[in-house]
């Protein structure tokens, strides 16, 4: 069965010939599965939890319990799930393993203030890479500690930190990263310092971690994109309105995923032709052209649908979600390259804008490009490609 064979590759421990699974291993396979998983995953998590917590088996007998007084559009998914992990041979389930921290109760302390404060991070996943990146970095300083070795937040130990990554290969744009969240903590602990009760001397030495360079980054092109005919093909072989009008929204408007998760039926403005977005680390919207193929699909989708301005427009859709339907589709039309991705989607409007001709400056407005070094990417591969053909004999 497919959920024992994962098991087999995961290495997952075995009692009695039976697979052994952890909540959060169990949700993700059901999640596989689930040819659209919208709110699922999220129902059967707490099914399960409450199946854990009064001890019960994950069974019919429990499933009514749990269904009592509850709405259809919660039993649905629940009775889903048994379905499927009576099909996978019904696995023992256990607790997921408390999450543990290397952390120092006093970082953590900063960590969490940090965080409660840091109001552009708008989405969980941004905070949980966030959260992560500083871990890390204080996880570093805890094992230099107890390992006989100077550490502390400061210059010194930052630069030291940013040295430890290079040696374990991480990509320059993932180190950069890492500086630059250690970088925004610095300010927001500098910003508090009265609060945090800091000398003059510690507040001298971190005003220089902001000094601090990252690694140099060849600027270039980390994701393919499609060609015209290319992204045609891929939308006409879409046959559900919600995906099509999602993928229109990606390869038509260039909108990002998380974009795409954020719109409201009252940001399509069909008779302007325009559409209002709310972009990455945004707290206004921006409106952008919306072009008619964009606009067919959306109006298809909206068709018969009576329901406030304030309505998510794809209730419960998840970036992950959209990064699955878009592989999916990929692979089906046999656009699937390395490289190539739902963000690729963006990467081909700009590229298209580029090729036919519109004014960089425009593309940058459209894109929502906050540097126009960002914008003259595509500009840059246009020239490469039309580099041999211009040239003269």
């Amino acid at each position: 069965m497919m959920l024992q064979r994962i098991a087999q590759q995961e290495k997952i421990t075995k009692t009695g010939g039976n697979a052994v699974l952890s909540v959060s291993q169990l949700v993700s396979y059901f999640e596989a599965w689930l040819k659209k998983p919208n709110n699922y995953p999220r129902i059967a998590r707490a099914y399960v939890l409450y199946c854990l917590d009064h001890n019960f088996g994950i069974d019919s007998v429990s499933l009514s319990l749990y269904a009592a007084g509850k709405k259809g559009n919660v039993v649905s998914p629940a009775r889903k799930f048994l379905k499927f992990y009576i099909q996978q041979g019904q696995p023992r389930i256990v607790a997921d393993a408390p999450a543990s921290s290397k952390v120092s109760p006093a970082a953590n302390e900063l960590i969490l203030g940090y965080l409660a404060d840091a109001t552009h991070l708008r989405g969980d996943q941004s905070r949980e890479n966030y959260t992560k990146a500083l871990n890390a970095f204080f996880e570093y300083i805890q094992a230099e500690t107890e390992a006989g070795r100077p550490a502390s937040f400061s210059t010194l130990t930052v630069g030291q930190y940013i040295h430890f990554l290079r040696g374990k290969s991480l990509s320059a744009f993932t180190i950069n990263f890492y500086l630059s969240v250690i970088k925004q903590l610095t300010l927001w602990v500098i910003k508090n310092r009265n609060r945090l009760n800091l000398s003059a001397e510690q507040l001298e030495d971190l005003h220089e971690i902001g000094s601090i360079r990252g690694l140099r980054i060849e600027r270039g092109f980390y994701k393919e994109s499609l060609s015209e005919n290319e992204l045609a093909e891929l939308l006409i072989s879409i046959e559900d309105p919600t995906d099509r009008t999602i993928v229109a929204l990606l390869g038509i408007e260039g909108l990002r995923t998380v974009e795409v998760c954020r719109l409201l039926i009252g940001d399509v403005d069909l008779a302007r032709g325009q559409l209002w977005v709310l972009g990455k680390g945004k707290h206004t919207k921006k409106a952008v052209k919306l072009f008619e193929a964009c606009a067919e699909s959306l109006c298809r989708y909206m068709t018969g649908v009576n329901a406030p301005g304030n309505t998510p427009l794809f209730p419960d859709l998840k970036t992950a979600q959209i990064r699955y339907r878009v592989d999916k589709y990929l692979k089906a039309s046999g656009l699937k390259r390395p490289k190539v991705s739902a963000h690729s989607l963006r990467h081909t409007v700009g590229q298209l804008l580029i090729e036919k001709g519109v004014e960089p400056i425009h593309v940058q407005r459209h894109l929502r490009h906050e540097l126009f070094e960002t914008t003259q990417f595509y500009i840059k591969k246009q020239t490469e490609k039309e580099y041999l053909k211009k040239m003269p004999d």
